[in-house]
């Protein structure tokens, strides 16, 4: 965001599905193996069915 590099990846006590698509949004560059609160993220919507991870096998039927 402004061209400025991200410089908090601390992970979160809370964090609500709306934050957990700006935190995807703003960490777009970090692996989330790597980046904390992308991975908490990444966890949080999972959890919520917002995301489903392509490593997952997908039923289509």
């Amino acid at each position: 965001m402004y061209d400025l590099p991200i410089t908090n990846h601390a992970v979160l006590p809370v964090m609500t599905i709306e934050y957990a698509h700006l935190v995807m949004r703003e960490h777009l560059d970090c692996p989330a193996t790597i980046c904390p609160v992308k991975a908490q993220a990444k966890r949080r919507l999972i959890e919520a069915g917002k995301l489903v991870p392509a490593d997952v096998p997908h039923l289509g039927y």
